[in-house]
């Protein structure tokens, strides 16, 4: 019950939606209350002319109850008094007119004005190239033409023939043909575009063969010459024909082909030649021209293959002689020779082959004959040529191997051979083509001869020597030691040597006497530092390998690495001197030399080498001390010293023993001080007084 329901919903809302879409009749009763009318070339609505609408209006209808729309902009035509207007189209487009009542009802009107042709028809032929011939069907689509009216249909003509209209506006060819198709558009408004060609060629009918011919005669299938082919082709109607031909070696299955010509045969060989015609459609004739050629012009190959082909002037020769034909005849080959035939004939594939050696010294010579079954006549080859074993005579003169020269050489090289190639004989100097015999600058030389006969013998001569005319130098490492003294640490002198010849050391003498040594490239320094001061002298004895000695110059210096010692006079054990005793200073070696003197804090004179002061003040005093030797060590010093008072002899000598008194009596010194004191100034006091009556007595007297 419920889905019957449900069907008459769905009938209901079906033809509510019906009665939305259709339209309403707004005219109702009412009759068409205007006419219309177009003037132009063409047919409504496409004019391929400027074109003229005209309204008329009727059934009482007045102008002011009509609106004109066109293009959906509002016009106010003109009236007459006939109740009608004119709308007139001078330019191409399409309008859209439309004509409203105010009771509702309404016209839409479509005007295309058409004032140029359709544009060029573009032309398609799928894969066919246009103007080339085919034998397939050809088929030609026409598209692309534009006009304001759209286009109506595309047409074809052939020739001088009517127009006829394209289905479909496709063209198919499917007979032979060859002309010119011309295809133009044609638009609603009846005007026609500009014409477009296309060359088109079809052609189904196969050309016949054309007929072969030789210039001779084969014998059981041979030429004994090359033969030559040639052709006659008759020209027809249609596209033009070619011949193809193909040559094929049967042996190496190589293959020449030729258009409208026969490949020709080069060489002897087995051939197979198919000839066919085809015409430019791709038709191919159904007849096939098949014949096979054997061809054998040449004399039978003779080869031989020397071992060493470079010279017919040989030290030694091996010869493979080959023959070679297809057809030739067993056993018709004859060899002579002055050598030894060391191999039998022996076939190998499709030649014949031996060997022959030549060893003895003196001319040579060899012939070979040979006949093919073809019929080609014999050949015969002769060669001659000299084997040579021996190689050539080297003398060098003028030189030693190994010896070393003290003045300028003068060298000779002489090369002696039957079969001397002048072309193949060098001489080098040091790797070096030789230009002079006179060697006169100083150095290590090889001479080097090699040479070459025709035979290919080879020899070969070498000599080292040495030119040293300048001999051995020896030239010391450390020229700023010479006469100076010296202080450096780890002294090594040292020498280096010049020399052509090797090297060896007799002697690296210091002070006279050897030392050991080591070498450092070509520097020979004394092992071990120098550690003696004093005056020394070094030297260096060496040999080289000719035996030449040499002794360098003997090398003098003063080595010392002792500081400046300085002597202090006038200053007990204790650094202490007396008032109005002379205190002096001195170094001990004379030839070194103050740098600074300084006595409590103010620097002194350096006039003199020994420096006194006499009545410096009592109390302690400083001296800084300064001094550097030859050989540049220096000394820095400081001493400190003390000035006492001058006391009476009987006080000193108290005062020395009160210095010795034992040990046991120091607790008492220490428990009464100020008792031994004035102990000591009064008997100081009395002393003096004394010595000072004293003095005045005998000065009275």
């Amino acid at each position: 019950m419920i889905r019957k329901y449900k069907i008459y919903i769905i009938m209901g809302i079906t033809v509510l939606l019906l009665f939305m879409v259709l339209p309403v009749d707004t005219k109702g009763d009412w009759e068409i209350p205007w006419d219309i009318t177009l003037e132009g070339e063409g047919n409504d609505p496409a004019f391929r002319s400027s074109t003229v609408m005209e309204i008329f209006l009727k059934n009482g209808t007045a102008p002011k109850d009509i609106t004109v729309f066109v293009n959906q902009q509002k016009i106010n035509p003109i009236w007459d008094y006939e109740q009608s207007t004119q709308i007139s189209f001078q330019e191409e487009g399409i309008y859209k007119v439309h004509i409203v009542h105010k009771n509702g009802y309404e016209e839409i009107r479509q005007v295309m004005v058409e004032l140029n042709n359709p544009t060029t028809a573009k032309i398609t032929a799928g894969a066919y190239t246009p103007g080339a011939w085919s034998k397939k069907n050809v088929v030609l689509e026409a598209y692309g033409a534009k006009a304001v009216s759209d286009i109506q249909f595309y047409e074809y003509k052939i020739g001088q023939d009517e127009w006829k209209q394209m289905k479909n506006n496709k063209l198919e060819i499917s007979k032979d043909f060859d002309d010119l198709v011309y295809i133009r558009a044609v638009s609603k408004a009846g005007r026609e575009g500009v014409i477009s060609q296309i060359p088109v060629r079809v052609w189904k009918q196969k050309p016949e063969l054309a007929k072969i011919q030789c210039d001779q005669e084969p014998i059981g299938g041979w030429y004994s010459k090359i033969p030559v082919f040639s052709y006659d082709l008759k020209e027809k109607e249609g596209p033009q024909v070619h011949l193809y031909a193909q040559l094929t070696d049967l042996k190496t299955k190589e293959i020449l082909t030729g258009i409208d010509q026969i490949p020709r045969i080069r060489k002897d060989g087995r051939y197979q030649l198919d000839i066919y015609t085809k015409d430019e459609s791709g038709n191919r004739s159904e007849q096939l021209y098949q014949t096979t050629c054997f061809v054998d012009t040449d004399n039978p190959e003779i080869f031989v293959r020397y071992q060493n082909p470079r010279s017919e002037i040989l030290k030694y020769q091996k010869a493979q002689i080959i023959v070679k034909d297809e057809n030739l005849k067993k056993g018709n080959m004859i060899l002579r020779t002055s050598g030894k035939q060391v191999k039998p004939w022996k076939l190998e594939g499709d030649h014949y082959e031996t060997e022959v050696i030549f060893l003895k010294d003196g001319k040579q010579t060899l012939s070979v004959q040979a006949e093919d079954l073809a019929g080609n006549k014999m050949i015969i080859q002769e060669k001659s040529f000299i084997i040579d074993t021996q190689k050539p005579r080297i003398k060098i003169q003028g030189i030693d191997n190994g010896r070393s020269y003290s003045k300028p050489v003068k060298i000779q090289v002489d090369v002696k051979d039957q079969n001397l190639n002048p072309d193949k004989t060098y001489i080098y100097l040091n790797g070096k083509k030789m230009n002079s015999v006179m060697i006169k600058k100083d150095g290590y030389y090889t001479i080097d001869v090699k040479t070459e006969d025709l035979a290919g013998n080879q020899n070969r001569c070498s000599r080292k020597f040495t030119v040293n005319q300048k001999g051995i130098q020896i030239h010391f490492l450390q020229e700023d030691l010479k006469e100076k003294q010296i202080s450096t640490k780890n002294l090594k002198p040292g020498f280096r040597i010049e020399s052509l010849e090797p090297v060896q050391v007799m002697a690296f003498l210091v002070n006279g006497q050897k030392k050991e040594y080591q070498w450092k490239e070509d520097k020979v320094y004394i092992k071990d530092p120098i550690t003696e001061n004093g005056k020394c002298s070094v030297s260096l004895h060496v040999k080289d390998s000719a035996g030449n000695e040499k002794t360098s110059e003997e090398i003098q210096f003063f080595y010392d690495t002792q500081k400046p010692v300085i002597k202090i006079e006038g200053l007990d054990q204790k650094s202490e001197c007396e008032y109005g005793k002379q205190i002096g200073i001195l170094l001990e070696n004379k030839t070194d030399q103050w740098e600074k003197v300084i006595l409590d804090g103010k620097e002194q004179k350096l006039e003199h080498h020994k420096i006194t002061w006499k009545e410096l003040a009592p109390g302690k005093h400083v001296l800084h001390l300064k001094a550097v030797d030859q050989a540049g060590n220096k000394t820095d010093q400081r001493i400190t010293f003390k000035i006492t008072k001058v006391l009476p002899k009987a006080v000193k000598q108290i005062v020395v023993k009160q210095d010795k008194i034992p040990s046991k009596k120091d607790e008492k010194k220490q428990k009464y001080p100020n008792l031994w004191l004035l102990f000591l100034i009064g008997t100081s006091i009395f002393v003096s007084v004394k010595m000072f009556c004293s003095y005045r007595k005998s000065r009275h007297s």
